[in-house]
């Protein structure tokens, strides 16, 4: 019994886990450009925090995942992961006006350009590319070249 429960909770780290950390991320960040306005600027920075650190985590599980993600798991949480980059984007135009949230704009910039890159490199080496046989081809190719023969500089 106790393989059956591994397994699952494996398959469950991969899509699952992935799709509830995206809709929970989705459903902060959008509550928080609502509550933008409020003069209760100090009660949302603890919360600004808590959104950052779970973007972290979001992308820390995507990089880990990434080798097992496939084109089915890519069409459960894709069109979600496009919406939380679109939603932190506002966020972060929003934050500009907010001297308050200053501090975090660099790590959101650097989070948002993450997910970015993590969702446009599954879509094309996770689910475009097993079929696309050029690339196939070219992948093939270099995955047999041997570079320990290449000279080092110094």
């Amino acid at each position: 019994m106790g393989g059956f429960a591994q397994s699952k909770e494996k398959y469950m780290c991969q899509t699952e886990i992935i799709s509830q950390a995206i809709n929970r991320i989705g459903y902060r960040s959008f509550e928080r450009r609502m509550n933008q306005a409020s003069p209760f600027f100090a009660e949302k920075r603890g919360g600004m925090t808590r959104l950052l650190n779970e973007v972290d985590s979001l992308c820390e599980q995507l990089h880990e995942d990434f080798p097992t993600i496939s084109p089915d798991d890519y069409r459960v949480f894709g069109p979600k992961l496009r919406i939380v980059i679109a939603t932190l984007k506002a966020l972060l135009r929003e934050s500009r006006s907010q001297s308050g949230f200053a501090s975090y704009q660099e790590r959101l910039k650097g989070q948002i350009a993450d997910l970015e890159e993590l969702e446009q490199d599954i879509k094309t080496f996770r689910v475009e590319a097993p079929q696309n046989d050029s690339l196939k081809t070219a992948m093939s190719t270099i995955g047999k070249l041997d570079f320990s023969r290449l000279v080092k500089t110094k």
